[in-house]
């Protein structure tokens, strides 16, 4: 699986010359996608291309799609969601905002030449020097137009939804590294010797994989869509179990609402 960042003609030429097996995401600004896109726009949110995928409702298209001179067998799926075309909104302004940032300061990147030539004009001048300036009906038509599509390009498996899914099952692993990092509080060791770094690394591997199942569970029971795994854990934080010796035994703290929707989503009973 890889990300925009790593889509060129030449690193797909050279996966399939390799006959390696991909999933590469592409990025929309790519003119041979858009045509794609300009092609199905009307009828991408017909009936058939209805999917549902933890949670999020798509509407999806997929067409064989033979690649280069050679014309070797590949697959795009395109993916449009209504609902993050805002986001994608939000996303394409950062992008742009970097691009422009590579034009002002001459740090060009070769894969944005197609973004510099559709969305700015540069004027450069002897007294004022280099000046970018946003071509706004460009970046304005882009948005209405291709705002909500996704698309992805393999060579190995024909239905869209397992796609979407084995390429986001790489997201997982970035998250298992993000909570190592800060949830789990793995930036830095602050341990001097061998015997210490193995306790660490051993408690850490152990919590990584209560958070993973975690995740997989709110996953299944919706409870991804109202927290993330650190904002369902800050509400649990406050209950705690407080034990007595001899008889008396232990006791909770008062469970508050959501502390108890969230045990019930997941099936945990508490032990008073």
């Amino acid at each position: 699986m890889l990300d925009r960042g790593f889509y060129s003609q030449k690193n797909v030429d050279d996966l399939l010359t390799a006959r390696e097996k991909f999933i590469l995401a592409v990025p929309i600004r790519r003119k041979w996608v858009q045509n794609i896109i300009d092609e199905v726009r009307e009828t991408i949110q017909d009936p058939e291309g209805y999917r549902k995928l933890d949670g999020e409702t798509l509407y999806v298209h997929t067409r064989l799609y033979p690649w280069g001179e050679k014309r070797r067998r590949c697959y795009v799926h395109l993916y449009y969601n209504a609902y993050a075309a805002a986001e994608a909104t939000d996303s394409f302004t950062e992008e742009l905002l970097a691009y422009k940032e590579e034009l002002e300061t001459g740090r060009l990147v070769s894969e944005h030449e197609d973004a510099y030539k559709t969305f700015f004009t540069v004027k450069d001048t002897p007294v004022r020097g280099r000046k970018v300036l946003f071509n706004n009906e460009a970046i304005q038509k882009y948005r209405n137009r291709y705002a909500g599509f996704y698309a992805l390009l393999t060579n190995d498996i024909k239905d869209p939804v397992e796609v979407l899914q084995i390429y986001r099952n790489k997201d997982n692993i970035e998250k298992c590294f993000d909570d190592l990092k800060n949830q789990l509080d793995m930036k830095r060791l602050r341990i001097h010797t061998s015997s210490a770094m193995d306790g660490r690394l051993f408690v850490q591997f152990m919590a990584l994989i209560y958070i993973s199942a975690l995740r997989k569970k709110m996953r299944k029971t919706g409870l991804i869509d109202r927290y993330t795994v650190r904002e369902l854990l800050l509400e649990m934080e406050t209950l705690n179990q407080i034990r007595y010796s001899g008889k008396y035994g232990h006791i909770l703290t008062e469970i508050t609402k959501p502390q108890r929707q969230i045990m019930e989503s997941l099936e945990v009973k508490p032990q008073t």
